[in-house]
């Protein structure tokens, strides 16, 4: 299950995660976006309760975009214990995103 993420949720959802997190940000209007969305719920699906799959919408989340200086779309971050560990961007194999996460 993906959660979608907002300024609002972010500290209970990213922060407060007793497991990984893996932070898509992502844009509507971005095509390698929609080029990664299968990927990503694959992840969400395959790690259910191990890993929490949580996206952020950059135009509706913007002073988070901002704080992670996200240029490019997608962005991935995984969160450990509530800090940022990993981080890469652009259209990613599954296999990338799972060593990123530790799977």
């Amino acid at each position: 299950m993906k959660i979608r993420v907002t300024a609002k949720n972010y500290p209970q959802e990213v922060l407060r995660s007793e497991t990984p997190v893996l932070v898509e940000f992502f844009a509507v209007w971005c095509g390698k976006c929609a080029m990664m969305e299968d990927v990503v719920d694959e992840i969400a699906e395959l790690y259910d309760g191990r890993v929490k799959v949580c996206q952020i919408e950059i135009d509706e989340s913007e002073t988070l975009a901002a704080e992670f200086e996200v240029e490019i779309v997608p962005t991935f971050v995984v969160f450990k214990n509530g800090e940022p560990v990993s981080a890469a961007s652009g259209v990613l194999a599954k296999e990338v995103l799972e060593e990123m996460i530790g799977m």
